[in-house]
This record gives C-alpha cells, structure tokens and sequence, in this order.
C-alpha cells in the first residue's frame, strides 16, 4: 500500500503532461495572432495604397499621362512593396475604376483581371473620368494563408480533420479577400 502511496505523490513529469494538454492549444492562439496581424497588415497597406492611387485620378495626373493605368498601377504597387513584389502585385492586385452620375448609384460590376491584362477572365473597367465626375476605385487581393489549417478555421472551412469530418474534406478557401474602396469627385481640372 506504501508503494501506491509514493507513486501517487510522485509529481516527475507533471509538467510535461500538463504541456502536452495546454501545448497545442498555446501554439494554435499564436498563429492565430500571427495570422491576424499580417491580415490586418495587408489590409491596412491596401487601404493606403488604393488612396494614394486615387488621389492622382482626383487631381488629374493620371488622366494627363500617356499611359494611364501603367501610372496608376505603378504607384498602387509601390505602396504594396513592404509585403510583395512589384510583379506580384501586377498580377494579382486587381483595381476597377469607374465614373457615375452620383454617390448612391456606385455599384462595381465583377471582374477578375485588370484591364492591361491578357487571358481568359472578365477585364476591371478603367475609367478616371474628367474634372467634376464622382469616381470609384477599388482595389481587391487575395492573401493566402501561412498556415492552411489556421485559414481553414478562419475562413468558415472544418478546423477538425478527424475521422468524423470526412478526413477534413472541408479546408476552408485557403485566402482571405481583401477590398479597398475609395469614391470622390474629381476636382475641376486646369
């Protein structure tokens, strides 16, 4: 009886087992953070990003290039540079610009390409408009996941990859898409 007395005192690797219950879950919270933040980072990067490129349709610079859209996607990329290249930004941030008659009825239409872009899609319209016109911009990117498993949890996909959820045959969209909008009046231009 003596003996079962001492193994049940016996507290050697008690701090291992606690571990390895509280462990994974520690580990999951900190890529969620991590996840969270660099969400939160791109998101903020493309809202300034999409404002700037903006402010130049606004004002009429890009209307007063040769190349419009290659001014407009040149600065929207060079605001992106602190997270991708200037290539990956051209291929995969997708804007729209167009003119409406007024504030309520801007409505984008969907598309998947911009509009100096070649292949099989739906091209963005890019239309700066002139001095007085109301314009909308839209900026869109899909930031995929560091870790597939913590994106499947986040973007409405099966977090549990057991035997009773088909082997995790629901994964979640492995990207979150983020959109930036900005609608303005171009000022008049001289």
């Amino acid at each position: 009886m003596r003996k079962y007395r001492d193994v049940a005192r016996d507290t050697r690797g008690a701090i291992a087992v606690e571990f390895a219950l509280i462990g994974p879950i520690f580990l999951l919270l900190l890529l969620v953070i991590v996840e969270l933040g660099l969400t939160l980072t791109t998101q903020s990067l493309l809202d300034g990003a999409t404002r700037d490129a903006a402010r130049l349709i606004r004002t009429g610079q890009v209307q007063s290039q040769n190349s419009p859209i290659t001014t407009f996607q040149t600065l929207l990329c060079s605001d992106m540079a602190p997270l991708m290249s200037a290539a990956t930004c051209d291929s995969n941030v997708i804007f729209e610009v167009q003119t409406f008659t007024s504030f309520g009825s801007v409505s984008f239409t969907p598309c998947t390409m911009n509009n100096n872009q070649v292949g099989n899609g739906t091209q963005c319209n890019f239309t700066p408009g002139t001095g007085g016109q109301i314009v909308a911009v839209r900026a869109t990117y899909t930031r995929s996941f560091i870790v597939p498993w913590v994106g499947a949890c986040m973007s409405g996909g099966s977090c549990w990859t057991g035997p009773r959820s088909a082997g995790g045959a629901n994964p979640g969209t492995g990207g979150i898409t983020l959109t930036s909008t900005v609608i303005f009046q171009n000022e008049p231009f001289t």
